[in-house]
């Protein structure tokens, strides 16, 4: 299926924005494809999806629409050099694995005082009042050693996100699962949908989700350009576009 991206939308990114997507594969788990994509890129779409819907994160085809988007894009000043580097799994769950859920794991509501691998966390500035602002944590002395929380709220899907850490010296014991599944067993209960995302080489966040009980909903590769800089010395922090 191709789906074009709103005109104005579209148009606003291009002429203010410093990072466009003017192409995104998604492949679910049911093997459906689908495309999101600008105006200009939907006769690319339609080869697209006739030569590659079998393979879409092939070679050939990150040629293929490199072939066809970069030209477009430099003429609108983005370059596409890195455009397709990262290919992204999005796990969503109905129903956590409770029984991973550690007795020590807790839903928090304020990390005022809180610190993380030594800084502090209250940049997240978890509101008490916002039932979407909750933690699920582990201590070790006192101290989170590990934490799951909301990362964000898709805009295309409305699912929340779910994002985990867990310090170093404290992996593997089964307390980033613990915190997911806690988590989200929090956010369905509010009756929310979830998800999990993370990169296709990220073979232990996705074990991760798997244990809590998430199951692969798709792959996505989006086509990510970033503006040129006015000045040679002048660079842009990457964003994540998802």
């Amino acid at each position: 299926m191709i789906r074009r991206e709103e005109f104005d939308f579209e148009q606003e990114i291009l002429n203010d924005s410093h990072i466009a997507v003017p192409f995104q594969v998604t492949k679910k788990a049911d093997g459906t494809l689908d495309l999101l994509v600008y105006s200009f890129a939907e006769k690319t779409a339609e080869e697209f999806e006739r030569r590659f819907a079998a393979d879409p994160f092939s070679e050939a085809a990150k040629a293929y629409l490199a072939e066809k988007l970069t030209p477009v894009m430099e003429e609108f000043e983005f370059d596409a050099d890195t455009a397709m580097e990262r290919v992204h799994l999005e796990y969503r769950c109905s129903a956590p694995d409770t029984a991973k859920i550690l007795p020590d794991c807790e839903l928090i509501d304020t990390l005022d005082g809180e610190e993380w691998d030594d800084l502090p966390l209250d940049e997240f500035d978890l509101d008490p009042k916002n039932p979407l602002d909750r933690m699920a944590v582990i201590r070790r002395d006192g101290k989170i050693v590990c934490f799951a929380g909301l990362n964000d709220i898709s805009e295309e899907d409305g699912h929340l996100e779910v994002t985990v850490e867990c310090e170093v010296d404290f992996r593997k014991q089964g307390f980033g699962v613990s915190c997911i599944a806690k988590i989200t067993e929090y956010l369905l209960g509010l009756g929310e949908e979830v998800k999990y995302v993370c990169a296709d080489d990220n073979f232990a966040s996705a074990k991760t989700a798997e244990s809590a009980g998430y199951g692969l909903y798709a792959a996505c590769m989006p086509f990510v350009c970033y503006k040129f800089a006015e000045d040679e010395d002048e660079e842009f922090d990457e964003e994540d576009p998802e």
